[in-house]
């Protein structure tokens, strides 16, 4: 095996082949004017009528994927006109086609319209935003905002052709005939195919390790969505000479680090549901049980996980995605895709609606697969409401990898384990570092998948803006929102919905300087394109809200309490700031007092210059909140008329203290409050999960004993992560996180309601779960949580007095006398979220 080769294109390859597209049964299905209710079934290419003419317009956005929608949207919010041209029917790529449970990362990296696109989702479901959401819902937000601004949409056009001259692309024409002429063009497909046809350098496929000094690209065997147990690959057991089962290689497993064309796997996002109207699974055309004999082997074997990852959304949806070793990725069927012409395109695109619908059939119906798993299987459904163009089958293919354009600054293992920096972020990626299986091969006489990654970074780290345009000396005026330049690994990484939308924003916002400026795209003033950025909201440094201002100031203060507040700026600029002011503002209640000159006439490059205030702590509304103070430094550049304004904001905590018998401790950054019967935490938090135990408590201490029953009401919980954890707990010991035994809690989340969490296994740490999903979780909320010995039952109200139970769990570690009381986990590192309770009642 060897590297991906580094390639050029100057025209898609085969792009105008045409293709004859069939209905369900194999009949030819006639052609219809886009837009005419005419449905095209579950297809990625079908014939389109001709439809000639020239559009002309300063952007032209190639990809209706949420890169494009929110690359074109921006670009007409800043009074351009735009062409958004969409190869299919819909708008927002895979966040609307199935993928409602969003790979977020850090939820604090993400910004601007990106983040603005969750609040929207939010403000659908009554929420501050909403990181799982149904597919139309997604759809219709998408389709709105287009609307909103003025964006040009041309669905069903897809590339034929461009022209360059002088290195700029100058047109694009479609297989319908039209032209699209435009100042600046933006690629915004998985697959990276405007970029190719502008013979911009690209690779497919795995480097070696040894290409970029990397440990985790190229061939990798490792445990992730492995075989659980030794499963023979022959048709015949033990007899190599019958071959080889369906889905399994008879290539050679290559060596660790070894580079190859190979890809990560593709699927469809599922949307299923329980209800009683659910669509039965279909029986696909071409339909073959030999494909799922691997599948049923494993069955035998005693593992049944393929439908496991099954995220709940709202409305009783669930977004499944593949899981294990034999499930709904269609491993090793892709490789061609990248380069593909569009006819071999909807080949694989079949392949894979055969081989994923067909593995849904053969669970639910196959008389050889266990009765249990076909009961479990047959209790799922498509549904009613989603994907109706396409009987609720997903209308897009998960393209989790395609083209990677290659260009000044390549995206390594490097970036993501922050063993360096790029100088010139214009978003943040924090996804882990994921690559699905690329490959499923024999090894020592066995099945095994290969290529399987999931390795988290260091923390959000930046995608460079050299990282979203061509080399230096290629195409001029092209940016690139999702075909970016990383290595494999790398990109299974930065490959997130969150993160293109950033790059899409990014890239509209340096066309835009290009164009204002004259210069290419490898030319845009980088400082300028990151005010802009800034002032749009987006997350460019790590931790969020780095900027040229810092502020000093008390942790914390108690109401009405005063302490000095600081404020410095450092001129990041190539020339010297005139007439510079500092700024420092609060919430109401607060007094801000400057004790130092706040202005400056001149301040060189380099240089800095700081302010201080005396700051008195307004009373907060709850008996903990975070008081943010806003610092903004406004100043002039030589040649620039508009001022030049940055900020940073600072939290300070202003709590009432809590009062005895409580007390309080954490494992983590939080904060305590108490007014009356209410109680306040305020804190971060990575998570409450196996090995990682990290929360907030205000707790009474050896207040349980064997026969105990606490109850509380959970009035408020903000919706930093939907795993956010803020309810009762009961432990042996408090202040010994991660290694006190005799754990459970009662809690609720932000998004899919309740969970009891307990430590069975007697670790020190949560690994163990019972779950009330509820959706959206009730708000306020009442918990009980029953010790009887060593068994904890755990139930809820949503008015105080009709109880439901959601189950009992035996902590045999349980001692004698527990200390007992509320805790939350915000499920973020960085920031901090609230949780709000009243009336904890602790009986004997």
């Amino acid at each position: 095996m060897s590297s991906p080769e580094v390639t050029r294109r100057t025209v898609l390859a085969g792009a105008g082949a045409v293709l004859a597209a069939t209905g369900a049964a194999g009949t030819a299905t006639p052609a219809a004017a886009p837009g005419t209710g005419y449905r095209p079934g579950l297809r990625y290419y079908y014939p389109v009528p001709r439809d000639p003419g020239g559009v002309r317009t300063d952007v032209c956005v190639y990809g209706g994927t949420s890169a494009g929608v929110v690359a074109a949207v921006r670009a007409a919010q800043a009074g351009r006109s735009v062409a958004l041209v969409v190869f299919g029917r819909h708008l927002g790529g895979l966040s609307s086609a199935g993928l409602g449970a969003t790979d977020t990362g850090r939820i604090e990296a993400i910004g601007g319209l990106s983040r603005e696109f969750y609040r929207r989702l939010g403000e659908h479901y009554g929420r501050p935003e909403s990181f799982t959401f149904e597919p139309h819902v997604a759809e219709s937000i998408f389709d709105a905002w287009v609307a909103e601004a003025g964006v040009q949409v041309f669905l069903e056009h897809r590339l034929e052709s461009v022209r360059v001259t002088d290195r700029k692309i100058t047109a694009l024409r479609t297989e319908n005939g039209k032209l699209f002429v435009a100042d600046a063009f933006i690629d915004a497909t998985y697959e990276g195919d405007l970029l190719a046809a502008a013979g911009v350098t690209y690779a497919v496929g795995r480097e070696s390790n040894a290409t970029y000094g990397e440990t985790l690209n190229g061939v990798q065997f490792r445990t992730g969505h492995q075989f659980q147990r030794q499963i023979d690959p022959y048709v015949v057991p033990g007899d190599p000479a019958s071959g080889l089962l369906q889905g399994i290689s008879a290539d050679p497993p290559g060596t660790t680090g070894e580079g190859d064309r190979r890809i990560q796997a593709y699927n469809f996002r599922i949307c299923l549901t329980r209800s009683a109207e659910r669509r039965p699974f279909p029986r696909p055309p071409g339909y073959d049980p030999a494909r799922y004999e691997l599948l049923l082997r494993y069955l035998r074997a005693g593992v049944w996980d393929a439908m496991r990852l099954n995220t709940p959304m709202p409305n009783g949806k669930t977004d499944m995605n593949n899981n294990g070793a034999v499930s709904t990725d269609n491993i090793g069927r892709n490789y061609e895709w990248p380069e593909a012409d569009y006819a071999t395109r909807e080949t694989i695109f079949q392949d894979h609606v055969t081989y994923q619908q067909g593995m849904l059939w053969f669970l639910a119906n196959d008389p050889r697969v266990p009765e249990n798993v076909r009961a479990e299987v047959n209790g799922w459904g498509l549904t009613q409401d989603e994907f109706t163009g396409t009987d609720g089958w997903s209308h897009e293919l998960y393209i989790r990898e395609g083209r990677r354009m290659v260009s000044d600054y390549v995206i390594t293992e490097h970036d993501c384990r922050w063993n360096r920096a790029a100088p010139d972020p214009v978003a943040l990626a924090s996804y882990t570092m994921d690559s699905h299986d690329c490959a499923r091969v024999v090894v020592n006489g066995f099945a095994r998948n290969e290529g399987d990654v999931q390795v988290p970074p260091a923390g959000p780290y930046g995608i460079s803006y050299r990282s979203i345009v061509p080399a230096r000396g290629e195409c001029e005026n092209l940016l690139v929102a999702c075909a970016i330049s990383a290595s494999h690994i790398a990109f299974g990484s930065a490959r997130m919905e969150p993160v293109f939308m950033a790059t899409g924003q990014a890239a509209a916002v340096a066309a835009e300087l290009a164009l204002d400026g004259g210069t290419s795209v490898q030319d845009v003033d980088y400082p300028t394109l990151r005010r802009r950025l800034r002032a749009e909201q987006m997350v460019l440094t790590w931790p969020p809200g780095a900027s040229a201002v810092t502020v000093e100031a008390p942790e914390q203060l108690a109401p009405g309490t005063s302490g000095n507040v600081t404020v410095t700026v450092v001129n990041e600029e190539a020339t010297t700031a005139t007439g510079l002011r500092l700024a420092l503002g609060g919430p109401d209640g607060w007094t801000l007092a400057p004790t130092t000159p706040d202005e400056v006439d001149a301040l060189p490059p380099g240089e800095s210059f700081q302010a201080t205030w005396r700051a008195t702590a307004g009373i907060p509304d709850r008996a903990v909140q975070d008081a943010r103070l806003t610092a903004t430094a406004t100043y002039r550049l030589d040649g620039q008329a508009d001022p030049v304004t940055d900020s940073t904001e600072h939290t300070v905590v202003v709590a009432e203290p809590v009062q005895p018998p409580l007390l309080t401790t954490a494992s983590t950054r939080a904060y305590f409050g108490q007014r009356g019967s209410e109680l306040a935490v305020l804190g971060n938090g990575a998570d409450l999960w196996t090995g990682i135990d990290q929360y907030g408590a205000v707790y009474l201490p050896d207040g349980a004993g064997p026969t105990t029953t606490a109850t509380v009401t959970v009035v408020e919980q903000e919706a930093t992560d939907p795993n956010a954890r803020a309810g009762l707990v009961f432990r042996n010991d408090l202040t010994a996180a991660g290694v006190s035994t005799g754990y459970v809690a009662l809690v609720v989340k932000p998004a899919n309601g309740l969970l009891v969490l307990w430590d069975a296994d007697g670790s020190g740490t949560v690994e163990s779960v019972l779950r009330a999903q509820l959706n959206p979780s009730p708000s306020p909320v009442h918990l009980r949580l029953t010790r009887e010995e060593t068994r904890f039952h755990a139930s809820y109200s949503l008015d105080g007095s009709q109880w439901q139970v959601i189950g009992t769990v035996t902590l045999p570690t349980a001692a004698a006398t527990q200390d007992v009381g509320v805790l939350s986990c915000a499920h973020v590192e960085t920031g901090l979220g609230r949780a709000v309770f009243e009336d904890l009642t602790v009986t004997p």
